[in-house]
């Protein structure tokens, strides 16, 4: 069995904000202010680049949030290039993130946004064990469809109870799809 080629990773920093810049430039469909690229620096314990034979190949960025109350981490972005996709390095991203998030006993969930639209991206979510929890019209301004889930990760399924997907939150992407 051949193995994976494995990430080193690297904290996003003054000296390679560049490269984050181009790898979230070439993998989302949203583009993003300078402001937004300065303040991922304020985020350097759960952000991330991946490196491959010494060349940033993807990131992960995140944040920690109150969400009813609770602390969660918030996925803000999250992408491969598309020459180093299908190698098993999204999953190293993501697993690198989940287990800084862990060091974080009071920190039960990881969630983010995620374009309606992609389909690869939610099956590559819910096999990392994250679950559609709300479905939300008009989240984008700037692509097509608008519309967006919020997929949420329990870290601790085992204790934390499941997060309902309301029947509200079904009908509305029901009624959206018919459109």
């Amino acid at each position: 069995m051949e193995q994976k080629p494995k990430l080193t990773f690297g904290d996003i920093n003054f000296k390679n904000l560049e490269q984050f810049k181009v790898i979230t430039q070439k993998t989302l469909p949203v583009t993003y202010s300078e402001n937004f690229y300065i303040k991922i620096l304020t985020y350097s314990d759960f952000s991330t680049l991946g490196y491959y034979n010494d060349i940033a190949v993807g990131a992960i960025t995140a944040r920690i949030e109150e969400k009813d109350g609770k602390k969660t981490a918030y996925i803000m972005t999250f992408g491969v290039l598309d020459a180093y996709r299908r190698l098993g390095f999204g999953t190293q991203l993501l697993n690198e993130l989940i287990n800084r998030v862990r060091s974080h006993e009071e920190i039960r969930t990881i969630y983010l946004h995620m374009w309606v639209s992609n389909e690869i991206g939610f099956q590559f979510y819910s096999r990392h064990g994250f679950e559609k929890t709300t479905y939300k019209k008009n989240y984008y301004t700037d692509i097509d469809p608008p519309h967006c889930y919020i997929l949420t990760k329990r870290l601790y399924p085992d204790v934390d109870p499941p997060i309902p997907y309301t029947e509200e939150d079904a009908e509305k992407e029901h009624e959206i799809a018919q459109q």
